[in-house]
């Protein structure tokens, strides 16, 4: 038994030795992961370091030589002056730290807007005057499309190219589907006047794939990162076709909505804007690539104050006192209608890829993630810009808050 002891540490001993040996390790540049390592391993015995296995007398000198050496470097005036470059780096990886912590309250901004435009209207009410919403909107696109680059998509088309449609169909049928069963079960029955117009709104929810939200949900999942940003990225191009023509199909019979107005409207608010972000990104990345660390907490504080603005202009109706006594009692039902439609997106949106479609639970995440977060902020302006009832966009406004809390739940399970 004594014999494997001595040989760990005779084996520990040669080993320490190395690392305090004055010759470079030749295998610490054979990979990338050991020259990590070896960049923090400790230095050859210079003047700055003298190991504890260097001869006495030469540690002696090299002490000598250091504390002259420190001496001489302290009265030096090149010593006081700051190494700026470590110092503007510093202060960049603060900034970064501190975008990426205020987009990860992405949930508690919306909220917080939400609340502050059903108790405070007035203080939001400027909001949804003249095409500022769609403006605000348009922003978001195309900071979405400044962040996209081929080189991210390649790994994901090589190797998972078959997720990419399935889960693109996910989100242009389960949602639809679920906001069509939700609709009809519970709004249209629940007021005859009122009904109808948010079946609309919930409808153009259910329609409006690729929540801005769900790069960022995926990522805390730890979900595919790539195929969430590949999803999220057809599914919006797609949209400006696909989603006034699913609209037109669920609530056409129900209420009248023009279908050139809806590919207008989500033309020049998803399609342009985005067009243009990825013309940035292209012909001047170093600007697109400086925006981009803004671009994701510009696009929360946007959307939530989208939603609170949304709120603010439909609280005199949700208290019941300019269209009809019973509109209060219907705010229960409207916000258990939008958290049932994202319920379903979620679950549904996992096992059908899970269990039905036999991919990695990676995938199967991701794909549900983006089958149950919407992009809520387009189904508000889609709601403005066909000239529906003002309280059509309310589904919208209360869906941005629904998903992204049901999102970051359910990411924090995984």
């Amino acid at each position: 038994m004594r014999a494997p002891k001595q040989s760990l540490h005779i084996i520990l001993l040669g080993f320490t030795l190395i690392l305090q040996s004055p010759y470079p390790l030749v295998c610490g540049f054979s990979s990338p992961r050991i020259l990590r390592v070896s960049s923090i391993m400790p230095r050859p015995p210079t003047t700055d370091n003298a190991g504890i296995f260097t001869p006495r007398a030469t540690r002696r000198k090299l002490q000598t030589k250091t504390s002259t050496h420190s001496v001489a470097d302290e009265e030096s005036p090149n010593s006081l002056q700051p190494n700026l470059p470590e110092v503007e780096s510093d202060v960049s990886n603060r900034l970064d730290d501190i975008l990426s912590r205020l987009t990860s309250a992405f949930p508690l901004f919306v909220l917080g807007s939400a609340i502050l435009g059903f108790m405070a209207p007035t203080t939001l009410n400027w909001v949804s005057r003249g095409n500022l919403i769609s403006l605000m909107l348009a922003s978001v696109m195309m900071g979405t499309g400044m962040t996209l680059e081929r080189k991210d998509f390649s790994d994901v088309l090589k190797e998972n190219f078959a997720s990419v449609p399935a889960g693109v169909l996910c989100q242009f049928i389960i949602m639809p589907a679920s906001a069509f069963f939700v609709g009809t079960s519970v709004l249209l029955k629940r007021d005859a006047t009122l009904g109808p117009v948010l079946f609309l709104g919930l409808a153009l929810v259910g329609c409006s794939p690729g929540g801005t939200a769900s790069n960022l949900v995926s990522l805390i999942a730890k979900a595919d990162v790539a195929l969430s940003v590949l999803l999220t990225s057809c599914s919006t191009i797609l949209a400006s076709v696909v989603t006034p023509l699913l609209v037109k199909l669920l609530v056409g019979s129900t209420v009248q909505v023009s279908s050139l107005a809806l590919c207008s409207a989500t033309a020049r608010v998803v399609l342009l804007p985005v067009i243009l972000g990825m013309l940035l990104n292209a012909k001047a990345p170093g600007v697109s690539r400086y925006l981009s660390r803004f671009t994701p907490f510009a696009s929360v504080l946007l959307v939530a104050i989208i939603c609170g603005g949304v709120v603010s202009n439909n609280a005199s109706v949700l208290v019941g006192s300019t269209v009809s006594s019973s509109s209060s009692s219907l705010l229960p039902w409207i916000i258990g209608s939008v958290l049932m439609l994202h319920s379903i997106g979620f679950l549904v949106g996992y096992l059908v890829p899970r269990f039905g479609l036999k991919y990695t639970e990676k995938t199967a995440r991701t794909i549900s993630i983006e089958t149950g977060m919407q992009n809520s902020a387009l189904a508000v302006v889609l709601a403005q810009s066909i000239g529906a009832h003002p309280l059509a966009a309310l589904p919208g406004a209360l869906s941005a808050t629904a998903h992204s809390c049901l999102g970051s739940i359910l990411a924090a399970y995984w």
